[in-house]
């Protein structure tokens, strides 16, 4: 069904499931790419819209919450070629880096600051927020490049009034386009043609998997992630891929797949994976080689000892007795035991 808003001050008509995300409707069918889609849940921030002035996770929020609102994204928080005293601010004070993470910070910053100037005036100066208030103002929000320090300084500042007037020398040359959302990444890139993809993860910890479909009920694009045993480990573990023309075709393939899953027998607290008899996550040193490997190198090799991987707690010379807790050091348990001195 086709539904109208108000976006950046402009009318759209927006085409309308009933299911979408709002992040996905601004990005894919107004074309808005400087909110990002990143976590999907509603924990990193860079999604962050407003709606009637009221700062939004787009990837938690309905597409039908925009309906007949006004919506501000990012593109929209200048007015015009006269950047908003945030965007300003981030930019004299380098509040950013790669510039991912920005424009949420930025929508979500610029509603703090006019909710800062309603309450304390309009006029410069003004008192500034603490760093504490400045925290949790943003505290929905995540820059894994940890430019952190030029975010307080510049919130502080244009709360202060800093730059209320005039223009900003940039910190950096790209300093503009990342924060009006106008910086182009991969993921704003839709080529002619292009396909769109969607992982099938495990929705528990510990699982046999049986084979995927095959025949007609086998999607046109599908890939096996699972290493040979066909077992998952740890929740939210990737399963399958497929691929469709747009991601909602994507996301409804992916959770049409009629896999089984047969759950397996597990525990999720350290101490009782450490008990004698708990699950083994990996029985031999053939499954053990199936471990997932994040690293950008091969994994390098250890002991290991039911379910723990790495050196056992260390042996203190000339001592003879339990080590604390506190003081092992094997993988992060560090259970007591009791040791040898020396060699």
């Amino acid at each position: 069904m086709t539904f109208s808003t108000s976006v950046n001050g402009e009318k759209r008509d927006l085409d309308l499931s009933g299911h979408e995300a709002a992040v996905d409707v601004i990005r894919e069918q107004l074309g808005l790419t400087g909110t990002k889609l990143v976590c999907a849940g509603g924990v990193c921030g860079a999604c962050t819209i407003q709606i009637d002035g009221v700062p939004a996770a787009g990837c938690l929020t309905p597409a039908t919450a925009m309906v007949d609102a006004e919506v501000t994204t990012v593109e929209g928080i200048a007015d015009g070629d006269e950047l908003h005293p945030v965007q300003k601010a981030f930019l004299a004070h380098d509040g950013l880096q790669c510039g991912y993470c920005t424009p949420g910070f930025i929508v979500d910053g610029a509603a703090f600051y006019d909710g800062w100037r309603a309450e304390h005036g309009d006029s410069a100066p003004r008192p500034e927020p603490d760093r504490h208030t400045i925290a949790g103002a943003l505290a929905g929000h995540l820059c894994r490049c940890a430019a952190y320090e030029g975010i307080y300084r510049a919130m502080a500042a244009a709360c202060r009034g800093d730059f209320d007037d005039g223009p900003v020398e940039p910190a950096r040359i790209d300093g503009p386009a990342k924060v009006t959302g106008q910086a182009v990444y991969t993921a704003d890139v839709y080529p002619d043609g292009v396909l769109h993809a969607v992982i099938g993860r495990s929705p528990i910890a510990a699982a046999d998997v049986g084979p995927l479909p095959s025949g007609n009920d086998r999607p046109e694009w599908i890939i096996d992630l699972l290493p040979e045993d066909r077992r998952v480990r740890y929740a939210g573990q990737a399963m399958f891929a497929v691929a469709a023309e747009s991601l909602a075709d994507a996301r409804r393939i992916a959770a049409a797949v009629p896999v089984e899953v047969r759950p397996r027998p597990f525990v999720i607290d350290p101490d009782e994976a450490l008990a004698d008899g708990a699950p083994p996550v990996y029985e031999d040193r053939a499954a053990r080689k199936l471990a997932p490997n994040s690293s950008e190198g091969p994994m390098l090799p250890t002991r290991w000892s039911n379910n723990r991987a790495g050196p056992e707690p260390h042996a203190v010379p000339g001592h003879v007795g339990q080590i604390p807790r506190s003081q092992g050091t094997g993988g992060g348990v560090g259970r007591s035991r009791r040791v040898a001195a020396g060699n």
